[in-house]
């Protein structure tokens, strides 16, 4: 399978991390929110800084909670610790079900997998887009996949091949990785999917449904101010990156305004994006047109003014040489 992003998992055994290095060589991180010990249900005391840690260095971020649960009453009570510290957050990655502890295998895989089934069908309902975590000899010897298999699952094997002969979208493929910005071990990830479109889609995970739009055929946008903003979806929360000047294809449009702005979809880096258009920064034009003499007047001004900033490097070059 393609990879699609690298990235690693975290919880307290890391410690304090350096998330802009980590983010130098890792696209996502799994933040763990919840566990139990014997004083019962907890939150990770990393969880909060991790999430923020990972987010500030442009990463995408997920999370999991490690179920210790053997009814649907302990399901709720984990869930009564995890939703609330969920509240207000923006995840680009599932928020995961970890079922693996040895405790559960007494269960037998009719009660354990509706327990699973159950835990993640509650997250959904609650506006969460849920997944499961589990590796290959407890997937294939505690829990029935196939009831399973609508929701994304993260598997682990550490043999350098994943043993499990079924489907899934992650692969943790180490636990003694090392990752710059981290010290010790840390889980070492492989994403094959692209989970964001699919959570903006249904709303959830903090992104609300989309706006109503209208198709675009045969339009470009174009960028006649250099650092254009782009937008994982059409709200200024959701910040990507930067568009050069140029022209780029555009398939919709909003009908109207939404979150302050009319926004267009557009195709960029091998994904979709979305920009405001913004009089002097953006506009819609006809593929392979020119456009409105605005724009063109605008892509001309942007063009003489590269001109002259590379015109003053040469000659601040030449200055520097004599």
């Amino acid at each position: 399978m393609e990879i699609f992003q690298t990235g690693i998992d975290v919880s307290r055994y890391q410690g304090v991390i350096d998330w802009k290095q980590v983010a130098a060589g890792k696209q996502f991180a799994i933040v763990r929110a919840v566990s139990s010990n014997s004083g019962g249900v907890y939150v990770d005391p990393y969880f909060e800084r991790n999430v923020a840690g990972a987010h500030e260095a442009g990463m995408r971020v997920g999370v999991y909670y490690y179920t210790y649960a053997r009814s649907e009453a302990a399901v709720i009570n984990e869930l009564d610790t995890l939703l609330p510290v969920l509240e207000g957050l923006r995840l680009e990655y599932p928020v995961f079900v970890d079922v693996e502890a040895s405790t559960l295998q007494s269960l037998g895989r009719t009660e354990l997998t509706g327990l699973v089934r159950f835990a993640m069908d509650i997250l959904d309902q609650k506006g969460w887009f849920p997944g499961f975590y589990t590796y290959t000899n407890f997937a294939q010897n505690y829990l029935n996949m196939a009831e399973l298999a609508a929701y994304p699952l993260w598997i682990a094997d550490y043999r350098g091949y994943v043993g499990y002969p079924g489907s899934y979208d992650m692969w943790q493929y180490s636990s003694t990785g090392r990752v710059n910005g981290i010290t010790g071990n840390v889980d070492l990830n492989y994403s094959y999917k692209d989970f964001l479109p699919l959570i903006k889609a249904a709303g959830k995970n903090g992104y609300s449904q989309g706006p109503a739009t209208l198709p675009l055929t045969n339009t470009e946008l174009v960028v006649y101010q250099s650092g254009a903003i782009y937008y994982y979806a059409p709200d200024p929360a959701a910040l990507s990156g930067t568009l050069a000047v140029g022209r780029y294809p555009a398939s919709e449009v909003t009908d109207g305004e939404w979150n302050g702005a009319v926004w267009a979809k557009i195709d960029h880096l091998g994904g979709q994006y979305w920009v405001p258009l913004q009089a002097g920064v953006t506009g819609l034009s006809e593929t392979g047109g020119e456009g409105c003499e605005e724009v063109r007047a605008q892509l001309e001004r942007a063009q003489e003014q590269l001109d002259l900033t590379r015109q003053s490097l040469d000659w601040l070059l030449g200055e520097l040489e004599s």
